[in-house]
């Protein structure tokens, strides 16, 4: 059985956010817009094509599920999104209809780095 390869000594990726960094990270997005709205198809392939597009070039977006959605919906939205992440990404918070995605990158390309939002 072969393992999977380790991140190097020099940066490890985190395996979950701190109540810190993800209350860092809500302050960052407060003033954001939604960079994607989710229409009434739901997460389609082009949909989870452009989050991932938008979670590279970005970092941390906002995401816009459906409007009058029930509160059942929205969680297996949510739940579909967390399993459609890509490697290193989170989902912040959600509010409403409205999700903060943050994508953790190498220190060295990361514009918002975690080790920073303590």
């Amino acid at each position: 059985m072969k393992e999977a390869p380790r991140p190097s000594k020099a940066h490890r990726f985190a395996e979950q956010l701190t109540s810190q960094q993800r209350a860092a990270l809500k302050a960052k997005a407060h003033h954001l817009k939604p960079v994607i709205q989710v229409g009434g198809q739901g997460l389609s392939a082009t949909v989870l094509a452009e989050m991932v597009r938008a979670l590279n070039t970005h970092e941390l977006i906002k995401l816009q599920l459906p409007g009058q959605t029930e509160a059942s919906e929205k969680k297996e939205s949510l739940e579909e999104l967390e399993e459609a992440l890509p490697e290193h990404s989170f989902v912040v918070s959600r509010i409403g209809r409205t999700v903060i995605l943050y994508l953790e990158k190498s220190p060295d390309e990361a514009q918002i780095p975690l080790k920073g939002l303590r």
